[in-house]
């Protein structure tokens, strides 16, 4: 009766049982010894696993909890088969001795102990609490940060580890190297079942509890990963189960499941955690935590600060991940977040938690719930904060790049996205040829190319002009047939892998594509400065040539060498006048445009490029004047340029050597009329090489606005005579008038002195009458 009440005695209890031939070793704990049976120990225990691979006749446990009587019960249990007494007092101290020993046995007893199936709601909450940091440190997905969360002291770890250490190098100096390894599978083993107990006993305790108790706050947060995951679906789970009557009868139930507990339940204490927080700030958090744990170390040291306490948590699970902190985040780290990424409400995410989450989802591409895989989920983070986030837009670029460069046809009508496009473009020449096609053709001219900022930016840039290259030098390879020898141009501007592949042509047509779109914002690939397109810097100096060796003033008999500055892709055969042709067509048609005047441009480097001494042929040099389209040119400096052209093949001509005929000479009289010769100075006609009839037909240009101008005026004269006729016509009428006017006013004069005289004979003969 008084054992049952009060507890056994230690000093009347038994030592655990040795058994015959079995290794022992004696336990200290705060100076006492207890020798117990290593050998039976260490098919339940991973701590005696590894002492009884050493010769030591010690093992000291420093601090264990509840002293060796505790240990003494411990050892019963395990050697002997006694009864655990688990109670109020003991089942704490069971618990931690369970993480130290590394006794899964242990763990389980507790856990279907009568104590532990009585304990009311409340109290699962707290023992919740103290079990969740030892699922952290015991996963193997949250390894790295288990000294954090593991309350072992520094001398235990050391013994431990020393242990290890030479139980295997003892094996293995015996020439027992397979007992080394089953030594350490058996430990492995141990390892395993211990954190796949402890995260059972974690769930299963938070899946007891009533709805008041079970709070999503910090106190939750500090368990492993895969805790943390079923810690948000059973918080699921228990928002889809609760409704209106649920809710309004669960305190009364809480109070009356457990007969036997009646009086606990109301005399428990109410929870301390003082933060109250959803399924996505929870998952948040927790990821957050293993960043925390896995980042630099002044990093880490800087989150810990940080975390301290549960309002600054709360604090900071508001805020967004330092930049810094996203950075050094590993894919190894990310990829145990997978679980956590479903509860995590995407309309809330802060910039750097997307970018974040975005390269989580992309590690692994799974159908999800809703039925939208991880990509997808993913790729409605990057639409969503790309204009936000930095850290979003770097993924588009950062090699290994984790996004599809299609994405950025999400973002298309944002200024950022053509930079990003920029930057992935600028990597050509890691790509395979199949994967750079699809990039251009169906993202930056199917998406970006009717965008004002993708003009600014891509096809204004000097990549655009490196592409048409490479493009085009594919082309050429593939033209190439075997035996043919292609004039070496140095470093070859296609990419050494592209060469063999059959998508060479498909490049050639996708250079072609891009010549056409990028012509005039290329300034028709002649040689320029480029702009700094992420700068914004959109200054061109326009294209750098070298007009003329003589000035305007001056008179220039001999025709003037115009000298070619820089070099292009029109200096090195990639670009030639067939591929022009085309674009001059759209440009006839669309003159508002500067594509005519980039045309000549190109079409006079290639005829002074060529020139070396000779002048180009009369019949080609005609037709490409007749593509160049001189007659709707109105720059003074090209015109020039043409002109010292004709001046010399002209000469050239009319040489000894020259193949003079008449139909070459009526060619150079219509190439010279289809020039405007007037926008020049006169001293630049002056030379025995501009044919006469041009400077008649000059003359006749210059005579033109004075005889317009004298028709115009004889046609005014000619207006104002006849409206001095109009005029002379109406003085005649009004003069008709007048004296019709005049005529009556004399008949009435005579009327009105015919009735005056007529007035004073009546006045009279009245008078006369009354006298």
């Amino acid at each position: 009766m008084f054992s049952y009440i009060f507890g056994t005695s230690a000093e009347g209890r038994n030592p655990p049982t040795i058994q015959e031939g079995h290794k022992a070793v004696e336990v200290v704990i705060d100076g006492e010894h207890l020798k117990v049976d290593v050998d039976v120990l260490a098919e339940v225990s991973g701590l005696f696993l590894q002492v009884q691979s050493t010769d030591a006749k010690e093992c000291p446990l420093l601090d264990f909890p509840g002293g060796l009587e505790r240990f003494r019960d411990i050892a019963g249990f395990l050697v002997d088969g006694e009864a655990l007494s688990v109670t109020e007092e003991t089942v704490l101290d069971l618990m931690e001795a369970t993480w130290l020993l590394e006794c899964p046995r242990l763990l389980e007893d507790v856990m279907e102990s009568p104590f532990a199936k009585s304990l009311s709601s409340r109290r699962r909450a707290e023992i919740l609490e103290h079990i969740l940091p030892y699922t952290a440190a015991s996963s193997p997905a949250d390894s790295e940060h288990a000294a954090d969360m593991l309350a072992a002291t520094p001398s235990e770890n050391d013994v431990l580890g020393s242990w290890t250490e030479h139980g295997m190098v003892s094996a293995i100096s015996q020439g027992t190297p397979s007992l080394a390894c089953g030594q350490f599978l058996r430990l492995f083993q141990f390892e395993t079942l211990m954190w796949q107990t402890t995260e059972r006993a974690a769930i299963k305790l938070a899946s007891q509890l009533d709805s008041g108790d079970f709070i999503l706050g910090p106190r939750l947060a500090t368990g492993s990963l895969r805790v943390c995951a079923e810690l948000l679906r059973l918080q699921r789970l228990r928002e889809e189960e609760a409704g209106f009557v649920t809710a309004a009868m669960q305190p009364v139930s809480a109070l009356w499941k457990c007969p036997g507990l009646k009086r606990r339940n109301l005399m428990d204490k109410p929870l301390r955690a003082k933060v109250s927080w959803d399924s996505h700030l929870f998952a948040l958090r927790c990821m957050r935590r293993r960043l925390a744990a896995t980042a630099p170390p002044s990093l880490a040291s800087r989150s810990n600060v940080e975390m301290a306490g549960e309002l600054k948590e709360d604090e900071q699970a508001h805020k967004d991940l330092p930049m810094e902190l996203c950075e050094t985040a590993q894919d190894s780290t990310l990829i145990c977040f997978v679980e956590l990424v479903g509860f995590v409400d995407v309309e809330r995410l802060f910039p750097n938690w997307s970018a974040l989450l975005i390269r989580t989802l992309l590690l692994i591409d799974q159908p999800a719930e809703t039925g939208m895989g991880h990509s997808g989920v993913a790729r409605k983070m990057f639409k969503a904060t790309f204009a936000s986030s930095i850290l979003v837009q770097r993924l588009a670029w950062c090699a290994p790049a984790p996004v599809p460069p299609a994405w950025l046809a999400d973002v298309v009508a944002h200024p950022d996205a053509s930079k990003a496009l920029l930057r992935v473009l600028a990597g050509y020449r890691h790509m395979e040829a199949e994967e750079f096609c699809d990039l251009v053709e169906h993202v930056l001219l199917t998406q970006f190319l009717s965008w004002e900022h993708c003009h600014d930016t891509i096809l204004k840039s000097e990549l655009v002009n490196e592409l048409v290259g490479a493009c085009l030098d594919a082309g050429r390879k593939a033209a190439a047939l075997p035996g043919n020898i292609i004039p070496s141009l140095g470093e070859r501007r296609c990419p050494a892998h592209w060469a063999g592949q059959h998508v060479l042509w498909r490049l050639e047509h996708l250079g072609r594509r891009l010549f056409d779109v990028s012509f005039v914002f290329q300034e028709g690939f002649l040689p320029h400065s480029w702009p700094d397109c992420f700068d914004g810097d959109g200054s061109n100096p326009g294209p750098l040539l070298r007009v003329m060796a003589a000035e305007d003033d001056v008179c220039c008999p001999q025709p003037q060498v115009v000298e070619v500055q820089g070099t292009c892709l029109w200096d090195e055969g990639l670009l030639t006048i067939p591929l022009l042709r085309p674009t001059m067509m759209e440009g006839r048609a669309v003159t508002e445009r500067p594509i005519l005047h980039y045309g000549r441009q190109v079409i006079m480097r290639h005829l002074w490029y060529k020139h070396s001494g000779t002048y180009c042929d009369v019949s080609k040099l005609k037709s490409l004047w007749d593509l160049a389209c001189w007659s709707l040119c109105e720059d003074a400096g090209l015109i020039r340029q043409a002109l010292e052209y004709l001046k010399g093949t002209y000469r050239e001509l009319c040489g000894p050597q020259g193949a003079w005929t008449a139909d070459s000479e009526e060619a150079i009289f219509q190439m010279y009329l289809a020039i405007d010769l007037s926008v020049l100075p006169i001293q630049a006609l002056q030379s025995p090489w501009v044919p006469v009839q041009v400077q008649t037909v000059r003359l006749f240009v210059q005579q033109q606005p004075a005889d317009q101008f004298h028709e115009e005026l004889q046609q005014e004269v000619d207006r104002a005579t006849e409206h001095l006729k109009s005029i002379d016509l109406q003085c005649a009428k009004l003069s008709e008038k007048l004296n019709m006017v005049e005529q009556r006013t004399v008949m009435n004069k005579s009327q009105i002195s015919e009735a005056s005289v007529a007035l004073e004979e009546h006045q009279r003969r009245k008078r006369e009458a009354s006298r």
